[in-house]
C-alpha cells in the first residue's frame, strides 16, 4: 500500500490541502511576466503538470465536477471518492514535493514567495555551499520491444556500470518522438522525466514501436534542480 511521506508543507487535512492546491497553483501562474513559477527556476513543464493535477481536483464546473467535489457532495460520495481523494494526495505531495525542493533553494526566493507556499526559510547553522554539477551524463538507450526502451547512464564514458555523479540523485530525460530532432535539451517541445536510478526502462507504448526518439540526459539534485548539470548530446534511437 502507497503511503503518504511526511511533508508538514502540504497538509494532508482535506480543505487545508484543497486551499493549497488551489494557491499554490495559481501562485505560479501568477506575478506577470515571468510568472512566479519561471522566476523561481521550474519549467513550463512543472508548471503546466501542476495545472493538469489541479484540474483533476477541482474543476469549479457542477456538469463535470473534479474527484474532491464529487467527495464534498453527498449525492456523489462513495468508496471510491475517498479512494481516489487520498490516492491524490500523495501522487500531488510526491510530484509537488521535489518542485517545492526545488524552489527553496532558488537564489530568487523571497520571504513572500516562502509564505505563500509554505517553504520554512532556510537554518543558517545548516547551510551548506553547493556547487553546480558538472558531470556530463553518459548514457545509452536500447530497444527492447513493446515500445520501451531501457537506459543506462554513466558518468564514466565507455564504463559497463551504471553510475551517478557526486552531489546528484537523479537523472533528467528531455526527449521527442519523430523527426525533426529537437535542438538540445531545454526545447519547449520536449517531454521531461525524472529517474532516481542509473539505469532504467522509459515506456513509450508499444504503439511508438518502429519510431524514433530522440534523447538528452542531465544529472540534477531533486532538492537543488537550478544546479543542474550540462544536457548531454542527443541520442536518438528506433523503438522495437
Amino acid at each position: 500500500m502507497t503511503t503518504l511521506k511526511k511533508d508538514s508543507r502540504i497538509p494532508r487535512n482535506h480543505p487545508k490541502f484543497d486551499l493549497y492546491i488551489k494557491t499554490a497553483v495559481a501562485f505560479l501562474q501568477g506575478g506577470g511576466t515571468p510568472n512566479n513559477g519561471i522566476r523561481l527556476g521550474l519549467t513550463a513543464a512543472d508548471i503546466t503538470q501542476a495545472q493538469s493535477m489541479l484540474a483533476i481536483w477541482y474543476t469549479g464546473n457542477a456538469a463535470s465536477p473534479g474527484i474532491y467535489e464529487q467527495h464534498t457532495n453527498p449525492n456523489t460520495r462513495t468508496k471510491v471518492t475517498t479512494r481516489l481523494v487520498k490516492e491524490f494526495i500523495i501522487n500531488f505531495s510526491a510530484f509537488f514535493r521535489s518542485l517545492l525542493n526545488s524552489m527553496a533553494g532558488n537564489k530568487a526566493i523571497t520571504p513572500a514567495d516562502r509564505a505563500m507556499l509554505n517553504i520554512a526559510a532556510p537554518n543558517p547553522a545548516r547551510s551548506q555551499q553547493r556547487l553546480a554539477l558538472v558531470n556530463t551524463v553518459y548514457f545509452e538507450g536500447k530497444p527492447i520491444g513493446g515500445g520501451e526502451l531501457k537506459v543506462y547512464c554513466r558518468t564514466v564514458k565507455g564504463s559497463k556500470r551504471g553510475s551517478k555523479a557526486p552531489g546528484s540523485d537523479s537523472v533528467e530525460l528531455s526527449y521527442k518522438l519523430g523527426d525533426p530532432a529537437p535542438t538540445g535539451g531545454d526545447d519547449p517541445n520536449n517531454k521531461h522525466e525524472i529517474f532516481s536510478r542509473a539505469e532504467f526502462i522509459m515506456p513509450f507504448g508499444a504503439s511508438n514501436a518502429g519510431q524514433k526518439v530522440h534523447l538528452f540526459a542531465r544529472w540534477i539534485n531533486s532538492k537543488h534542480k537550478q544546479l543542474a548539470g550540462p544536457w548531454s548530446p542527443v541520442t536518438s534511437v528506433f523503438l522495437a
